[in-house]
């Protein structure tokens, strides 16, 4: 299996997992010195460095917002070397009864069976607006 084939079979586990709000086979991928850019302008915009900091300023106070499961639906996995795209639909209710549905876009960079790079690209407003600011 070449490391396209290798990367694109990871990322397409761990979308499989989040499609049913079971995220146990993405998160062990992620890097000790991941950084993720959450792409725009928005509050929910911004670049993180090291899992530690992932975890608390990105992926914590986003999961503390939902009521449930959080799904995330791939639509398309497509795969280059270390890169792999995937376009995907999020599927959530915030604690408030509002729903998030965003659409994504999610450029990961892949070394060593690792995630060290995100890009997220996503509806900035819909974010603040359901998930607040």
């Amino acid at each position: 299996m070449t490391q396209t084939e290798t990367n694109r079979s990871l990322i397409t586990k761990a979308f499989e997992g989040l499609r049913h709000g079971d995220p146990s086979h993405l998160l062990p991928l992620f890097d000790e010195n991941i950084e993720w850019r959450v792409m725009g302008s928005s509050a929910w915009s911004k670049h993180v460095k090291g899992l530690a900091h992932v975890e608390r300023d990105l992926v914590g106070p986003l999961f503390a917002r939902f009521a449930g499961p959080y799904l995330n639906i791939p639509e398309l996995i497509l795969a280059d070397g270390d890169h792999v795209v995937v376009l995907a639909k999020g599927n959530a209710e915030t604690l408030e009864g509002k729903r998030y549905d965003n659409d994504y876009c999610f450029v990961f960079r892949m070394a060593g069976d690792k995630i060290v790079e995100v890009r997220e690209y996503m509806d900035t407003i819909l974010a603040d607006a359901a998930l607040g600011s």
